[in-house]
Order: structure tokens, then sequence, then C-alpha cells
């Protein structure tokens, strides 16, 4: 008799807890508000709002007059990307950046994290983790040349030209290209994207990295 009470009582006793922690939950109702309330708000600006910005791909969209000025088109600029001749070209090259950074992403901190349990010497692992991290910590980036900016500003022009036209990858090129000679850095990185097949690429902001699509 004593063994079949237990497992009844003890339900009881998590029934009770739950209870318990409801009707504090419920006098107390206050300090969840307080705590959850920044992290709602956090969501609500940086999660949702932002979302608004998706409209843009369904409108031929015009910085001065904004989003909701712009004119609304619709699927136009899916269809024409769909349709575009180099639409399987797009895709076959984000499909390989996905799969490669999966590739390396996912397993490679894994192992190196089991190597690193491995060491014994608690000095050699802390150096060997600064060596790693470091990297996440220190932002460079180039210096302009005043004068290099304005002996390239034409062609900054004909870059802006492309953009406007929609030529946007031709913009991309001619304009990471550009940038990268101004701020001193090796635009043989974008070439050899561009050789390896990439539509685009060109300098990331300013630099030191580099995006190619």
């Amino acid at each position: 008799m004593k063994s079949a009470k237990a497992p009844a009582k003890a339900e009881k006793g998590s029934g009770s807890a739950l209870h318990n922690s409801l009707v504090y939950i419920r006098q107390h109702w206050q300090l969840y508000v307080i705590f959850m309330l920044p992290a709602f708000l956090l969501t609500i600006i940086f999660r949702y709002i932002p979302m608004g910005g998706i409209a843009i791909a369904f409108t031929e969209y015009n910085p001065i007059r904004g989003i909701l000025g712009s004119e609304w088109i619709g699927f136009a600029n899916f269809k024409r990307f769909l349709s575009s001749p180099d639409f399987l070209r797009y895709l076959v090259n984000t499909l390989k950046l996905s799969i490669f950074g999966l590739l390396w992403g996912f397993p490679a901190p894994i192992f190196l994290a089991f190597l690193l349990n491995r060491i014994m010497s608690t000095s050699i692992k802390q150096k060997i983790q600064l060596v790693l991290y470091m990297p996440n910590f220190i932002s460079k980036s180039g210096d302009s040349d005043v004068n290099r900016m304005r002996v390239l500003a034409p062609l900054v022009e004909i870059a802006f030209d492309f953009a406007k036209n929609k030529d946007y990858f031709k913009a991309l090129n001619l304009n990471g290209l550009l940038y990268a000679s101004t701020l001193g850095f090796d635009s043989s990185i974008a070439i050899d994207a561009l050789q390896a097949g990439a539509i685009a690429s060109g300098l990331s902001g300013t630099g030191s990295s580099f995006v190619a699509v």
C-alpha cells in the first residue's frame, strides 16, 4: 500500500508547486512586465519594424520618395529576376556559398573545441584562445586619399549611372575596384573572384574585406 501511494503523493506535490508558481506570478506580475518589456520592445523595434522594408521588392523604389511614395509594381521585380538568363548562375553561386559556409562554419569550431580540450596546459590553451579570438576584436579600415578620390570621381559617376540604369553588378564591380585602389587594398582579390565565376565583386565598405556575388 505504501508503494502505491508514493507516486500519487509525488504527483500531488508537483501540482502544488505549479499552483504556487502561478499564484506567485499573479501576485507579482508587475515584476515580470518590467523585466520582459525591454526585450519585447527591442524585438519589435529591431526585428519586426525593419521587416517593412521588404515592401521595396514590390515597388519601383525611389530613395527620394521613400517606400510609401514609390510606385507599386507587384511581382515585376521577381519576374524580371527569375526570367534573367543568369538566374541559374545566381542560384548555383548562392547554394555553393551556403554549402561551403555550412561545411566550414559548423564542424570546424567543434573540432577545434575538442582539440583545445585535449590540451592539458592552461596557459598554452589561453594563449591559443587569445590568438583565435583576437581578430574578432580588431577593426581595420582603409584611410582615404582625398586627392586620389577627386581623380577617380568621374569614374565613380559612371558607376552611379550604371546603378541608376539598374545595371547593379557593373556598378558593384566598378565602384568596388575603384575604392579598393583608392584605399590602398589589393584589388586582385575581387578579380580572382570574378575569374572563379562570381558575377560581381568589390570592396565591402571601407575594407579590408571584399564581397562577391
